[in-house]
């Protein structure tokens, strides 16, 4: 089942292997506790120094230097081994395709992987640290890169009407409802209806399934111009629409202006993509089920359920 997670809840600060810290409402599993001497086992060799990574919340990761002065990302599974299995079974498929990590070692047993360190900071780090001409230099080649990415194809037909069905059971008498209002709830229900006939737009392909600007690693190319270095996180990854990640991407709709949306658009279809009409609208819509669906989650979440209500009421907001 796809869930979403927004980017909402409280920071964990990194840490070295080892030590303990306090969960938060933005994770979904608490942290793992990694020893040095497994590190050293999963890097292959003596390490200089080990960092856990900030931002992550579902996996444990950790920043490993060996000796040699390799650079490696660790990263151990707190959803267990589907989750592993699918970012695996990705990153392999993608090697050499789309800028994804390149697997150095996977252990089924723990579960974790092992990759080569990609070099950069997230795209949400760029936008909030540097000119905005650096955030809109990534438009079009970010419209390239889910324009490869929708080109690969899987064999089924994605399965709309079960989620649609969910989504208006937990609008109308779930926890979703509760949370959000019946007001919302209602109106939301109501945009989902009259689009309805346009969310089943696209060929079914793989999809990212978590695709944001926490996911996007980015490098300077020159001054203001940057470039994409790394594609992570495949873990949630399923074949569906690409309206998928284009909803999930454009989440948060007001951080990304006409001009960076025409640049994006522009650069999907350079790529040889296919949109539809009004595909934003659309593709928000498609991504409001996954919100929904992790309001009616029965765990208490209130950062990431209050960011939820938010996104949603911008959104019914904007189809008025």
């Amino acid at each position: 089942m796809l869930v979403a997670i927004p980017e909402g809840g409280h920071a964990v600060h990194s840490i070295r292997a080892g030590e303990s810290v306090a969960v938060t409402d933005a994770r979904v599993f608490p942290l793992i506790e990694v020893g040095r001497e497994e590190l050293v086992a999963l890097a292959g060799g003596p390490i200089m120094s080990v960092d856990r990574v900030d931002g992550g919340l579902t996996n444990t990761i950790h920043k490993v230097i060996r000796d040699n002065g390799d650079i490696l990302t660790v990263k151990h599974y707190a959803g267990g081994k589907d989750a592993f299995e699918a970012e695996l079974a990705t990153l392999t498929l993608l090697h050499g395709t789309l800028p994804v990590p390149d697997v150095v070692h996977a252990d089924e047993k723990l579960p974790a992987i092992v990759y080569r360190w990609i070099d950069g900071i997230t795209l949400n780090d760029l936008r909030r640290n540097e000119p905005p001409a650096a955030f809109a230099s990534l438009a079009e080649p970010l419209g390239r890169l889910l324009a490869w990415l929708a080109r690969t194809d899987a064999t089924e037909p994605f399965e709309l009407a079960p989620i649609l069905e969910r989504a208006y059971a937990q609008l109308t008498e779930g926890r979703a409802r509760t949370r959000l209002g019946a007001p919302l709830a209602d109106a939301l229900r109501r945009g989902l209806e009259a689009a309805e006939p346009n969310l089943a737009w696209g060929n079914v392909c793989l999809v990212h399934g978590d695709l944001s600007g926490r996911n996007v690693i980015v490098q300077r190319a020159e001054k203001d111009r940057w470039r994409i270095n790394g594609l992570i996180d495949w873990e949630a990854t399923t074949t569906f629409s690409p309206l998928l990640d284009l909803g999930s991407l454009f989440r948060y709709a007001d951080r990304y202006d006409a001009e960076f949306r025409a640049s994006f658009e522009r650069g999907y279809l350079e790529a040889d993509g296919h949109l539809p009409a009004d595909w934003i609208r659309t593709a928000r819509l498609l991504d409001a089920t996954l919100l929904v669906d992790t309001l009616d989650d029965p765990k208490e979440f209130p950062g990431v359920y209050a960011d939820c209500r938010h996104l949603l009421a911008k959104l019914v907001a904007d189809l008025a």
